[in-house]
């Protein structure tokens, strides 16, 4: 049962449900690979959403192969109003959103919705004795093509010592839920 979705949302309806395609990444002492991806947006409570993102290395021949990364968390929407940054040079805050990663790192992201569009920039990262250094990250969503029905991303970031550059990106499709045989 999903819950009602909250008024300040409408903003990221374009997001919500299951989304599954390929990308590309790599980092300095990442050699670049291909890899398939599903990326999850759920309404949660109040004005959120809940993240989720997995993501398996390509096979020579196009299949999912090896487990390499996942992250989850929550994109919370800001109430109109308290948007306003009051300066014409900074743009507003519409949403903050907060990413959880396994390789012991935390992101805390402030961000803008234009349209089908969404802007992020790091806010705050934290990492733990032993996870990955990353510093900043700068991520872009948006619907592109004829009828808006891919979901592109572009995620740059700064972890050991590297200062920003590309990381991952990716070209999602949604994925209609398949609903079970009750026989």
């Amino acid at each position: 049962m999903q819950p009602e979705l909250h008024p300040d949302l409408e903003k990221l309806s374009f997001l919500i449900g299951r989304w599954e395609g390929v990308g590309v990444a790599g980092y300095p002492e990442v050699p670049e690979f291909q890899f398939g991806q599903e990326v999850e947006f759920t309404p949660d409570v109040g004005p959120c959403l809940s993240y989720r993102s997995r993501v398996w290395r390509l096979t020579e021949d196009g299949a999912l192969g090896e487990y390499v990364a996942s992250e989850s968390g929550y994109w919370r929407m800001r109430p109109e109003g308290g948007a306003d940054s009051g300066s014409p040079e900074v743009p507003a805050v519409h949403i903050e959103a907060l990413f959880v990663h396994p390789e012991g790192y935390n992101e805390v992201y402030l961000g803008n919705v234009f349209a089908n569009r969404v802007e992020l920039t790091t806010d705050a990262v934290l990492h733990t004795e032993t996870g990955l250094e990353a510093t900043a990250g700068h991520r872009l969503y948006g619907l592109f093509g004829d009828n808006r029905e891919t979901l592109g991303y572009a995620w740059d970031l700064a972890a050991n010592g590297h200062k920003l550059q590309s990381f991952m990106s990716a070209q999602l499709k949604r994925v209609e839920k398949r609903v079970e045989n009750a026989e």
